[in-house]
Order: structure tokens, then C-alpha cells, then sequence
């Protein structure tokens, strides 16, 4: 089994995606070039060097025990892109067309959710109403499926709603039945003709993940400061912005050039570290087309 150094570091994968099915998976297994997990798991689970994939079953209950385990086999660490993807049921939509949601109710309990957009979707959104039970009667404007509502409060545990998102491609409308038209070939073709936005949108997300990972990361120097002296909560707070500002100003130098020795106590430090960024000097670059060699105004 993978354990936390090998699959929850902020350097590994960042996409964890959550599928029902064996045919939704292998599109996605294939495009981002993931292998079987092999060791012995209740869940089939693929890896990669950029994303996870775990193919729960059908149900929110499975759903939901899915993306819990996934979580913790990929190393327990909050903050990752979460992708839920799969087949639905529309009343108006053509098959193939793919939504992704911008809300998620559970019929059974009228719980409901929602997800929330912050980078370009390269498709429209729509609402994601979760059954017990395949249907073939759908009421508009829902997309009809059994995972999501499982999947979305479980993975918002682990992550916040701008990473966690639902993708689902149209199988079924009241032309075409899914009774009628289920068939191994028939999702893992609705998926792949659908992967190149899903992979855009992913991307994006997981691009996302590691811009709000480099923010909440501990800029260089931190942890040895706060084991040198006393910072209360507010000065820890003080302390971290001035590491970070320091850590792009003056990129590579520990503390910025700023001495430790030169501080008695956690305020005379604080003290040191704003007298040190005061003295670092802001080069501007030439605004583009400016000629070479002439003084910017």
C-alpha cells in the first residue's frame, strides 16, 4: 500500500478523480496515464504521476466510501483537486453533450450543494439531482445520476468547493433509454469523446490546487523561527507575511539576508525582517514594446 510520503507530498499527484464505473475509468486511466494500483483494496485504483482514480460502484453510498478511502490511500493531505465523472440522464439534452454542475441535490433527503467555479469551464453548467434508482423519466432541467450527492460533502471534507467538482456526460434522454442502450462500449465512448474538455477543466482545477498549496505552505525560515522564540498567534501571522514577501524579494537567501542573532526576542525579529524588506530594492520590467536602454518614467 501507498503510504502518505509516496502519494500525499505537495509535490505528487494533485487530481483525485471518483468514477462508478470500469468503462467511465478507462478512458480517463488512459489519457493521463495512470496503472493499477495492484496491492489488495476494496476499490480498483489507478495512479499516475499527476492524478488518482478509484472506481467506487454505482450508488452515493459507494460513492461517498470511495473518495473517503481514496483520500487516505493517496496520502490524507487536504487541499487536492477532486473530479467526479460519469453518465447521466437529461430530458432535453442530446447524448454525448457533457455539464458540469453548479448544483448537486440528493432527492432522498432534498439536501443539496454546490459547487463553486472560480477558473474557465470549457463547458456549460447544470443542475445534478442524485437517485436511488436508475430513471427514465426526467423532469428539466436536472441531470439524473447516483453518485454525486455521495461523492460532493465527502470530498468538500477534504478539500474546499472550488476544487470539487462534478462532470457528467448525457447517456440517456427519453429517445434514447439506458435500459435499452447500457453497454460496456457504449459509456466508455460517451467518455472519451468528451475527454478533451474533461482533461482541460482537470488540469485547470489541479493548477489551482497547487497555487492555494504554495500559499498555505510554510515559507522558508518559519518553522526555525517559531522554535527560536515566543510568537503569539499575531505575530505568527505578522511573521508568515513577512517570510513570504521575503521569499519572493529575495528568492534563495534564508530569511532574506535578515540576521537572527541581531534579535533578542520575537518582536525585535519582526523588527528585523520589515527593516530588511524596506532595504530590498523592486526592479520593474520594461513594459512590452518599451525600447531597450531608456529610463522608465
Amino acid at each position: 500500500m501507498l503510504g502518505a510520503a509516496e502519494g500525499g507530498t505537495f509535490g505528487g499527484p494533485m487530481l483525485r478523480f471518483v468514477v462508478a464505473l470500469q468503462a467511465e475509468a478507462r478512458p480517463i486511466v488512459d489519457r493521463f496515464r495512470m496503472e493499477a494500483v495492484f496491492e489488495s483494496h476494496p476499490f480498483r485504483v489507478y495512479r499516475g504521476d499527476e492524478s488518482w482514480l478509484i472506481v467506487s460502484g454505482l450508488g452515493k453510498a459507494a460513492a461517498a466510501a470511495a473518495t473517503a478511502y481514496l483520500h487516505l490511500l493517496s496520502g490524507g493531505m487536504t487541499g487536492k483537486a477532486w473530479f467526479n465523472v460519469g453518465i447521466g440522464g437529461h430530458g432535453l439534452h442530446l447524448v454525448g453533450d457533457s455539464f458540469l454542475a453548479h448544483k448537486v441535490t440528493d432527492q432522498a433527503s432534498g439536501l443539496s450543494w454546490y459547487p463553486q467555479l472560480v477558473i474557465d469551464a470549457p463547458r456549460p453548467t447544470a443542475p445534478i439531482l442524485t437517485v436511488e434508482k436508475v430513471e427514465e423519466e426526467y423532469t428539466p432541467p436536472w441531470i439524473y445520476e447516483t453518485q454525486a450527492a455521495g461523492f460532493f460533502p465527502t470530498a468538500c471534507r477534504f478539500s474546499t468547493a472550488e476544487l470539487v467538482h462534478c462532470f457528467k456526460v448525457i447517456s440517456d434522454n427519453p429517445d434514447a433509454t439506458l435500459s435499452r442502450r447500457m453497454s460496456t462500449s457504449y459509456v466508455q465512448s460517451l467518455v472519451e469523446q468528451n475527454l478533451r474538455p474533461l482533461q482541460e477543466f482537470a488540469r485547470g482545477l489541479a493548477g489551482l490546487a497547487r497555487e492555494v498549496a504554495a500559499l498555505n505552505a510554510d515559507p522558508p525560515g518559519y518553522a526555525g523561527l517559531l522554535g527560536r522564540w515566543q510568537f503569539t498567534v499575531t505575530e505568527q501571522r505578522r511573521l508568515r507575511r513577512l517570510l513570504q514577501r521575503l521569499a519572493v524579494l529575495a528568492p534563495g537567501e534564508l530569511y532574506g539576508g535578515a540576521e537572527p542573532g541581531a534579535a533578542r526576542e520575537a518582536r525585535d525579529m519582526l523588527e528585523v525582517l520589515e527593516t530588511r524588506i524596506s532595504e530590498i530594492p523592486i526592479r520593474l520590467g520594461a513594459p512590452a514594446g518599451a525600447p531597450v536602454g531608456i529610463p522608465i518614467p
